[in-house]
C-alpha cells in the first residue's frame, strides 16, 4: 500500500455522542459465556467443577494437553454449565457458562518494568492471553515473529476511522499513560526502532492527548478512510497493533493482570444511550443492548462498525476480544441493489490500486483463470469499493472472495437429485 495515497473516502462522523461520553462499566450480568479457547485457538477445558466458585483473573479453562491455564474468570461467579454454541466470529465453541455475583480476588501489587527483558515481555502477554482487537490475533504471537524482521515502526492504531467506533479513543482518553507504556513495552519485544500513537483527531484533543503521554509519541494521520497509521515523515514500514491491546500488555507486565475485559462501542440509530462501555468477556451482545436502551427494536445488529461488520441473526452471542463495536441499526446501511453501470468509482475509491468491478465482473462471469492478472489479494477488505458504488453492490464481497481463492476456485456440481 503506498503511504498517504490520494484514493480512499470521506466517511460521515457518527460518533457522537459516544465518544463524548466516559467509558461506563456494566454490571456484573446474571451470567457470562467465556469461550474456552487459548488465544491459539487451541481447545480448553474448565478449571472448576460444575457449582464451584471462581474468582475474577483465577484460571477458568486449562489448555487441553498440558493442563496449563489459558482461560481465565472475567466476573467472579459459579460455573453452572458447559455449553456447545455457535460463535459468527469463531466457529462451534465450548463455553463455560458462569452465574456472575458480585466480589473481587485480592488486589494484585504493581511490579517495576523498566528492568523487563524480551521474554519477560512476551511471557507476560501469553500468560495473560492477549489478543490485539485490530486483528484478532495473540498479541504474543505477533510481537515475537516481528523480533527478527527489517526495522520498522510499531504504531498503536488509535485513528478509529469506521464511522461509529469510539472504544480506542475512550481508552486513550482514561488511560493514556497505560497505552503509552505498555506501546514501549511492545516495542521492546517486538525489535521495533521506533513507537507512536496515531491519531485521527486533530486540534484540542489531540493536544489534550499529547500532554499526558511523555515525548513526541503522538502523531495525525490524514482523514481520508482508509488511513495509514503512521508519522508523515516516517521512512521505515510500519506495524501497528490495538490500542486496547497496548493497555492490556501494560496491566499483564505491571499487574499480572489477564486480559477478562473489553471496552466496546455501543451505537446506531435504534440504541438510546450510545456510549462505549467495559465489559466482561463473555457478556451478551443482548445484555450490552439491554444496559445502553432501545428506542427501538433493530432491523440489524451488526459486530463490528458499518463497513467492515459482521450482521447477527440473533444478539445471543458473546462478546469475545476483538469485537471493539456493536452497532443496533434500523435500516440497512446500503442501498438497493441494480446491475453494475461501470461508472469506475470503485476504482478510484481503493487505496490499493486495484480494478474491483472487473474483478466483481469476472467472478459473475466464472472467469476465474483471468483473476491472477487482477492482484485481488492485495485488497484489505476495507470496504471503500462498496461504500461508494452508486448500484448498491457488495462489491468488496466479490473482491474478497476472489482474494481467499487464493487463485483457485472449483465449481460446486450439485448432487445427482438436484439434476
Amino acid at each position: 500500500m503506498s503511504k498517504f495515497t490520494k484514493r480512499g473516502v470521506f466517511l460521515p462522523s457518527l460518533k457522537e455522542p459516544a465518544a463524548s461520553r466516559p467509558i461506563a462499566d456494566i454490571p456484573v450480568p446474571a451470567q457470562v459465556f467465556v469461550p474456552l479457547l487459548a488465544p491459539g485457538g487451541e481447545p480448553c477445558r474448565p478449571a472448576v467443577g460444575n457449582y464451584e466458585t471462581v474468582l475474577r483473573g483465577e484460571p477458568l479453562g486449562l489448555l487441553e494437553g498440558s493442563g496449563a491455564p489459558a482461560v481465565y474468570a472475567p466476573v467472579t461467579g459459579v460455573l453452572s454449565d458447559v455449553r456447545t454454541m455457535t460463535h459468527p466470529l469463531l466457529g462451534d465453541i465450548s463455553c463455560a457458562v458462569l452465574d456472575g455475583m458480585a466480589g473481587e480476588g485480592d488486589p494484585p501489587e504493581k511490579r517495576e518494568v523498566s528492568g523487563l527483558t524480551v521474554p519477560e515481555v512476551l511471557a507476560a502477554a501469553r500468560a495473560a492471553g492477549i489478543i490485539d482487537e485490530l486483528d484478532g490475533a495473540p498479541l504474543a504471537d505477533k510481537l515475537e515473529s516481528w523480533g527478527d524482521t527489517d526495522p520498522y515502526l510499531l504504531g498503536a492504531d488509535g485513528t478509529e476511522q469506521e464511522p461509529y467506533s469510539s472504544s480506542a479513543w475512550a481508552v486513550l482518553g482514561q488511560a493514556a499513560p497505560e497505552v503509552s507504556e505498555g506501546l514501549r513495552l511492545a516495542a521492546l519485544a517486538a525489535g521495533a526502532i521506533d513507537c507512536h500513537i496515531a491519531v485521527r483527531r486533530g486540534g484540542r484533543q489531540r493536544r489534550a492527548l499529547a500532554e499526558r503521554v511523555p515525548g513526541r509519541l503522538v502523531c495525525t494521520v490524514r482523514r481520508k478512510y482508509p488511513a495509514v497509521p503512521e508519522p508523515r515523515s516516517a521512512v521505515l514500514p510500519v506495524r501497528t497493533i490495538g490500542v486496547q491491546a497496548c493497555q492490556a500488555l501494560y496491566r499483564a507486565c505491571v499487574y499480572g493482570e489477564p486480559q477478562s475485559r473489553c471496552v466496546v462501542t455501543v451505537a446506531g440509530d435504534a440504541v438510546k444511550n450510545p456510549q462505549n462501555v467495559r465489559v466482561p468477556v463473555g457478556t451478551l451482545v443482548q445484555d450490552l443492548l439491554h444496559f445502553c436502551g432501545l428506542s427501538q427494536d433493530p432491523s440489524y445488529v451488526i459486530l463490528g462498525d458499518a463497513m467492515t461488520g459482521t450482521a447477527i441473526p440473533q444478539a445471543d452471542i458473546a462478546v469475545v476480544p476483538g469485537i471493539s463495536c456493536i452497532l443496533a441499526l434500523t435500516v440497512r446501511p446500503q442501498p438497493k441493489t441494480r446491475a453494475c453501470i461501470g461508472c469506475g468509482r470503485c476504482v478510484r475509491a481503493c487505496h490499493a490500486d486495484l480494478l474491483p468491478f472487473e474483478i466483481m465482473r469476472r467472478m459473475d462471469n466464472m472467469q476465474y483463470e483471468r483473476l491472477s492478472r487482477l492482484l485481488p489479494e492485495d485488497c484489505d477488505g476495507c470496504g471503500a469499493c462498496s461504500y461508494v458504488c452508486p448500484a448498491g453492490l457488495d462489491v468488496a464481497a466479490k473482491v474478497m472472495e476472489a482474494r481467499d481463492a487464493k487463485g483457485t476456485i472449483f465449481l460446486k456440481w450439485g448432487d445427482g437429485d438436484d439434476l
